[in-house]
């Protein structure tokens, strides 16, 4: 028994000694606590950032967190890694700001709410375990696009299509195509909302394009078995943008072996919906403004580089008046509906037609290979007659007998037959017809008077 009771009176002493040094700290803390209520500046313990603004005013806090941000800002660095290239951006580029004056506002509050028991803990805790406010960081929009832009423009690599190199002697070699690439300019920004300040770099969101082109498109061709120029320097702009616009269409159209195309499918409509603008067009042998006036320099021009390619041309037309930017006999006609130029790959490897208008010439290229057409093609139109026009008389009553006027100067019609020649090594090895082409005369119109005398009314004046 005697045991029990020394035990419990240990106890009971080590309970009063605890009871005593918990009363103790508790008077301690209180003691501080009415102390630390007594400073007018930040309480002990609280910290901006990591700076330490303890015991300072507002205001001298607000200067010594600004001028320690202000230097970590311009020293820090933004890591952004493309694959393994990295690009460093200073954050002060960003427009990066902390919003100092609400987080001393917040400093000096700690420990100074309406609640008493709150601010005593509140006070205790930063006295041990330290309060670090931080500030609210802002990034500037525009800056940031800025920012953004800049990285996508050094990032930024265009695809470039594989393309055909052309030698003096005709001879085609293919330049690869180039993988591009570009920066997903939203992802980026979501991204430097998150993680403009993490330690790590920033992985860019980088996608890649393909080209259009390929070089296995080329695959086969190298040679350019023909190549025809003509001039449409003079021409109106809206003549030229027909031109321009007429010609994309076939550049880099590929044909494969016994293939046929059809001028006018691969034009399409020629409508101003289509980008065509009016220009003067030759409708039933007369000079007029239409829509696509200029289509028929480029069929024209197509045409005569297919022929020097030896190619097979399934249809083709004249025009109805002659024109001035080829020789008679070789210009191809082409009019919705009832005049097409079409034409056939009859080589045993594909084709490929370059066209390029620069706003003074247009020129065709067709491209083969060399085992199809070891030799050339050059084109022989003859004349085979002349067409005078005829006369026709119109009378008129407002001129007097005797006098007369031409209305309508006439002018000439032709018909031309049209050879190809096969030459190889410099010597003709076969000639032979490729069209017939007629061109109509303009009649020729003369206005005879038919006027005797002048009407009373003609001679007598009214007042």
């Amino acid at each position: 028994m005697e045991n029990i009771k020394n035990k419990i009176l240990d106890i009971d002493k080590k309970i009063l000694i605890a009871i005593s040094i918990i009363l103790m700290l508790f008077f301690i803390s209180v003691m501080y606590f009415t102390y630390e209520l007594t400073n007018e500046n930040i309480h002990r313990g609280v910290k901006i950032e990591d700076i330490e603004v303890s015991k300072l005013t507002k205001d001298q806090a607000y200067k010594k967190v600004k001028a320690e941000t202000d230097k970590l800002i311009d020293n820090y660095k933004v890591n952004f890694a493309i694959n393994e290239e990295e690009i460093k951006v200073p954050l002060k580029d960003f427009g990066y700001t902390l919003d100092l004056n609400k987080a001393v506002d917040e400093a000096y509050n700690y420990g100074r709410s309406n609640n008493i028991v709150k601010n005593y803990f509140q006070i205790l805790k930063s006295l041990f375990a330290k309060e670090n406010i931080i500030a609210k960081a802002n990034i500037n929009d525009n800056a940031t696009d800025s920012v953004v832009n800049n990285l996508g423009n050094k990032i930024f690599i265009e695809a470039k299509d594989a393309y055909p190199i052309i030698g003096k002697d005709g001879s085609v070699k293919i330049s690869k195509e180039s993988i591009g690439r570009y920066l997903d300019i939203n992802e980026t920004k979501k991204l430097l909302n998150i993680d403009i300040l993490d330690d790590e770099k920033i992985n860019l969101p980088i996608h890649k394009t393909e080209p259009n082109i390929h070089s296995n498109y080329y695959k086969g061709i190298d040679k350019v078995l023909g190549d025809f120029s003509t001039d449409y320097s003079s021409s109106t702009n809206n003549r030229k943008e027909n031109v321009k616009l007429s010609a994309s269409k076939f550049n880099n159209l590929k044909l494969e072996p016994n293939q046929e195309i059809s001028f006018n499918d691969q034009i399409g409509d020629i409508t101003e919906e289509e980008g065509f603008k009016t220009a003067t067009v030759i409708v039933s042998g007369e000079y007029e403004k239409g829509v696509g006036g200029g289509v028929c320099q480029v069929s024209t021009t197509l045409y005569n580089s297919l022929i020097l390619s030896d190619l097979e041309i399934t249809e083709r037309h004249n025009h109805s008046r002659p024109i001035n930017y080829v020789d008679l006999g070789t210009d191809a006609a082409v009019a919705k509906g009832y005049k097409d130029l079409k034409f056939k790959n009859n080589t045993n490897h594909p084709i490929l037609i370059l066209a390029q208008a620069d706003g003074n010439t247009l020129n065709f290229k067709v491209l083969g290979n060399s085992e199809d057409r070891d030799y050339q093609v050059k084109i022989i139109p003859e004349r085979k007659g002349v067409i005078n026009p005829n006369v026709k008389t119109k009378y008129s009553n407002k001129m007097y007998e005797g006098e007369s006027q031409v209305e309508q100067r006439g002018s000439k019609g032709y018909s031309y037959v049209t050879f190809k020649e096969i030459i190889k090594d410099g010597q003709v090895v076969n000639t032979s017809q490729i069209s017939k082409s007629y061109y109509v005369p303009k009649h020729k119109i003369v206005v005879v008077g038919t006027k005797t005398t002048d009407s009373e009314s003609d001679n007598n004046d009214d007042d």
